[in-house]
């Protein structure tokens, strides 16, 4: 569900993009003759790629490769590597997954709506695949001291760590994807943070707040002008767009307060498995590993017609996305905080434009799936306000009659099962298809 709300996370690890708006200014300023500008690109890039080498601590193994590129330039390297990223078919699962959460109307077009928002996002990129790094040609090059020293730790990473491992992530994997993703991007905005406060005699670990709380402090994502795709973003793409970089500027951090520079780049070795371990730091240096949880093919149970889309794992970060889109963000958070370990499908029966989820999750003990369980339901009696529930089997199960199908939620000790979107003459089903999915 992770790679879902956010498959733009392959796209961005494919092209490093700079930090979104809030986190960094955009200035406006005049265009420059092309190779004066060419020029002084170079050697702006050379200077401050040995200011962040030094506050890295990562050696410049070579030289990097920097330029220029116009709007219409960098929208045209955009779509090619969101498109290099995932497949059609990858695309419209994850359309269809976001709008059968109820996190996007249902004329949502994701394709369309991720490249635009993506072009207006990015002020600057480097790129593992051609090593090299690019500024918008549109702002002027002092004004872009923040945006080249986040980049350029991107292209230190690319030296030492090969970021490009990370580019073709496996299938059904995007909940760690996206933890992979925030350490990367929170490594690159914890050393911008750095180079904003040095002049002050100040660095990260001496700040009294987490830079994640720091980043949620920040003005509201879509507020200035020139961010009018981002203001109109699902909450639960805008929030999955910021994650790596708040989340993930939070976690490099704390790693930085207990093990040093040296510790983070011990994470590339050691990758945090998980968004809760990004979340919660203590857990990755605990490493306490996710639940690995199964779920039966129920396509040839659904019958005809029907085929299962995707599967992936919603992980801490998309189940609060989940519940946060209905609840108020503080109980979605602690209803999300006891994850252990999930896996979500996605099936389709394409004739009658039907869409079916049937996810199962693990908590770290019954009390927390009891918690997620009442979060759930609330978010689902939310969603569909004049849903009738219908009587369970007691108080670990219950069922709607929504406008969208059946859905169903049971809790049995630490785990939760639900079914989302069953059609209503198939009620009668559900316990055969309980049954196949809690074996």
């Amino acid at each position: 569900m992770s790679k879902q709300f956010g498959r733009a996370a392959a796209a961005l690890l494919a092209l490093c993009l700079t930090v979104p708006g809030a986190l960094v200014a955009r200035q406006q300023g005049g265009a420059r003759p092309a190779a004066a500008a060419a020029a002084e690109v170079l050697a702006a890039t050379s200077e401050m790629l040995e200011e962040v080498s030094r506050m890295r601590g990562l050696k410049i193994l070579s030289p990097v490769k920097s330029g220029l590129k116009s709007r219409g330039e960098i929208e045209q390297v955009v779509v090619r590597n969101f498109d290099e990223s995932s497949t059609p078919e990858e695309l419209e699962a994850a359309q269809k997954t976001l709008i059968a959460f109820g996190l996007a109307p249902r004329d949502f077009r994701y394709r369309e709506f991720m490249i635009k928002l993506l072009a207006e996002q990015v002020a600057g990129f480097y790129q593992p695949k051609t090593k090299e790094f690019f500024l918008a040609d549109w702002n002027a090059l002092d004004q872009q001291k923040t945006v080249m020293a986040h980049e350029l730790v991107h292209a230190l990473q690319d030296q030492h760590f090969d970021l490009r491992r990370f580019e073709k992530w496996p299938r059904g994997d995007g909940d760690r994807e996206t933890a992979i993703h925030a350490l990367i991007e929170g490594d690159a905005t914890a050393v911008m943070f750095n180079y904003l406060l040095k002049p002050r005699g100040m660095e990260i670990t001496k700040l009294p707040i987490s830079l994640s709380a720091l980043g949620e402090m920040m003005p509201a994502q879509g507020d200035k002008p020139g961010e009018e795709v981002l203001a109109a973003a699902p909450a639960a793409i805008r929030e999955s767009l910021i994650f790596p970089y708040t989340y993930g500027a939070g976690f490099a951090q704390e790693m930085v307060k207990r093990r040093g520079w040296e510790g983070l780049t011990q994470a590339y070795a050691e990758l945090p498995q998980s968004t809760e371990q990004i979340m919660h730091f203590d857990k990755y240096l605990a490493r306490e590993a996710p639940a690995k949880v199964a779920l039966a093919d129920l396509a040839p149970l659904l019958g005809p017609g029907w085929r299962r889309i995707d599967a992936d794992v919603n992980g801490e970060f998309g189940y609060s996305l989940v519940l946060g889109e209905y609840l108020p963000r503080k109980q979605a958070r602690a209803a999300a905080a006891g994850w252990a370990g999930d896996q979500c499908a996605v099936y389709e029966q394409a004739a009658e434009g039907r869409v079916l989820l049937a996810h199962l999750s693990a908590w770290d003990s019954e009390d927390e799936a009891h918690e997620f369980f009442g979060a759930y339901g609330a978010r689902t009696a939310k969603r569909y306000p004049n849903a009738p529930e219908r009587p369970g089997a007691g108080a670990s199960e219950r069922a709607y009659r929504t406008s969208d199908g059946e859905t169903y939620m049971a809790r049995r000790g630490a785990r939760v099962l639900i079914i989302e979107g069953l059609p209503e003459g198939r009620r009668e089903e559900l316990p055969r298809l309980a049954a196949a999915l809690w074996r």
